[in-house]
C-alpha cells in the first residue's frame, strides 16, 4: 500500500476478515498437481466477485503476483492475461509464467471463472483453474479447482512438496486476499 494508513488499514482488515477455509486438498500424481480450495468469504457475494473479476486487482489479492497484462487474441467471449508469481518455497525461488484464456461463468446463483492456459506462452505444460463463487448468507462460498504440469525442473525430492507447499500458500492468501480486498471496498 501506499501509505503508512493504508498499511494500518490492511492490517487491521487482515486480522479482522480471514477467508473460513473449509477444504484444502493438493496432491500430485506424476508431473501434475492439483488443488481443491473450498471457503466462506466474510463478504457478500456481488464484492467478491467483483474485486477477483477485475484482474488488474490480483497484485493487491496477493502479493506473489508480480505482472498482471492482458492480451490480444483470446477467443470470442474469453479474456487473455499474462501473469507472473513468484513463487519461493525455502531457498528455492522461480517465477511461474502464465498466459490464460478466461472465461467468466454464470449459473444460477453462482458467479465463476475457467482458465486456461496456453502451454505455448507459458512456463506449464498444462493448467486449468475454475473458480466459483455463491451466496452462503451474508457471506460468500468460494470454490477453487486448479490443475497444473510445471515446465520446469522440479527436484526430486524436496520439488513436489514444495509445488504442494506454495499451491497450498498461493490458495489461502489468495482466498484471505479477496475477503481483504472485498471488505475494504465495501466499508466493512
Amino acid at each position: 500500500m501506499k501509505a503508512i494508513a493504508g498499511l494500518i488499514l490492511g492490517m487491521t482488515c487482515s486480522a479482522v476478515h480471514a477467508a473460513q477455509i473449509e477444504t484444502l486438498h493438493v496432491e500430485h500424481s506424476g508431473q501434475r498437481y492439483r488443488m481443491i480450495l473450498t471457503a466462506r468469504l466474510d463478504t457478500p457475494l456481488h464484492t467478491s466477485f467483483r474485486v477477483f473479476r477485475d484482474f488488474d486487482n490480483l497484485p493487491r489479492i496477493n502479493d506473489a503476483v508480480e505482472l498482471v497484462r492482458h492480451m490480444d487474441g483470446a477467443p470470442p467471449g474469453a479474456e487473455r492475461l499474462h501473469t507472473r508469481l513468484r513463487i519461493c518455497v525455502w531457498f528455492f525461488c522461480t517465477h511461474l509464467d502464465q498466459v490464460q484464456d478466461i472465461r467468466e461463468t454464470h449459473e444460477t446463483d453462482v458467479r465463476g471463472l475457467d482458465a486456461v492456459v496456453l502451454p505455448q506462452l507459458s512456463n506449464l505444460r498444462y493448467g486449468v483453474a475454475r473458480w466459483r463463487m455463491r451466496t452462503c448468507g451474508a457471506q460468500t462460498c468460494l470454490a477453487f479447482e486448479a490443475e497444473i504440469e510445471p515446465d520446469f525442473w522440479v527436484p526430486p525430492i524436496i520439488g513436489p512438496w514444495a509445488i504442494e507447499h506454495a499451491m497450498r500458500r498461493e490458495g489461502l492468501d489468495t482466498a484471505a486476499g479477496i475477503e481483504r480486498l472485498a471488505a475494504q471496498e465495501s466499508g466493512s
